[in-house]
């Protein structure tokens, strides 16, 4: 394998397409197509099925990708490193984050902490949580943040609070009818799913249908909340989901009630004391609590020590 056919891979899958990657790596889109064809036969398997012009990666080319991120991630830190050495660019405090949280959560603790440290720079990553680990697994964030992160040797992990989960459906449906929903009530409903992401599991919901014998129908499974809120605000179907998302939709469009059994979820913080930023990321902790206390959303919120 050669570098740079890993490099047209890496750029392709966080682009999404060969044009993109080949702007990027300032060569044309056939030679972009070339470099992937040859990783393919090295490889002797496909990285992607190409369906109606688009590129969708295989389940082999999935877990090949962790791989190659993993690698690349190296390589990036790496680099960060010798900017540091160099005394280039002053200090940069890194940020991994779930999406829903990077859009409420964050924003107020990033207006303070740039308040008190103008002269830190701060770089946010918003993933999914496959994506926050193997960022702290590199050591290439200082602090991750979101739902069930687990313990990662060489971070510290500590509870920010517990979120429970709501009932969502289109403003027009009978569930918005109601004060609270039950299990019952979602008899006969389309209730979406959420993929589960390496330890992370949004399946307790279904379990309890199953165990009330309530009848469902199973025809969604998206990646992240964002896109579970878009097919409910189009009257596809309902969800048990995280509750941070329907502020980002206009009044009218879903409507977010209480669900009975209560279904909660722990939301973590994890951090890497990089030398030299013990200060700023213990700053950056504290703001975070305080802004979880804000929240509404957040039961349970640790007090900062």
């Amino acid at each position: 394998m050669k570098f740079r056919q890993l490099e047209a891979f890496n750029h392709v899958m966080n682009s999404g397409s060969m044009v993109a990657a080949a702007a990027v790596m300032h060569i044309s889109q056939p030679a972009v197509s070339r470099l992937i064809s040859d990783l393919e036969k090295e490889l002797k398997f496909s990285l992607f099925n190409r369906k109606q012009g688009m590129l969708v990666p295989t389940p082999n080319g999935l877990t090949f990708f962790e791989a190659v991120e993993e690698s690349f991630l190296g390589i990036q830190r790496l680099e960060n490193a010798a900017r540091h050495i160099r005394g280039e660019g002053g200090q940069v405090l890194r940020i991994a984050v779930t999406h829903s949280l990077a859009a409420t959560l964050l924003p107020p603790v990033l207006k303070a902490f740039s308040a008190r440290f103008p002269k830190v720079k701060v770089v946010v990553h918003s993933h999914r949580l496959s994506q926050i680990i193997l960022r702290l697994q590199n050591a290439s964030v200082d602090i991750a943040v979101g739902s069930q992160i687990p313990k990662v040797p060489g971070s510290k992990r500590e509870l920010i609070g517990s979120v429970r989960q709501v009932c969502v459906a289109p403003s027009s449906h009978a569930l918005a009818t109601k004060a609270l929903v039950t299990p019952q009530d979602l008899a006969g409903e389309t209730v979406l799913r959420i993929m589960s992401d390496g330890p992370a599991s949004w399946s307790e919901v279904f379990q309890i249908l199953e165990d009330n014998k309530v009848p469902f129908k199973d025809s969604y499974e998206v990646d992240t909340s964002l896109t579970a809120y878009s097919l409910i605000a189009q009257g596809l179907a309902v969800g048990i989901i995280e509750p941070f998302s329907a502020r980002f939709w206009p009044a009218g469009s879903v409507a977010v009630r209480p669900f009975i059994p209560e279904v909660c979820t722990s939301y973590y913080f994890a951090t890497h004391n990089r030398r030299g930023l013990e200060l700023e990321s213990e700053a950056f902790v504290r703001l975070l609590r305080n802004s979880a206390e804000e929240l509404p959303e957040f039961q349970n919120v640790q007090s900062s020590a």
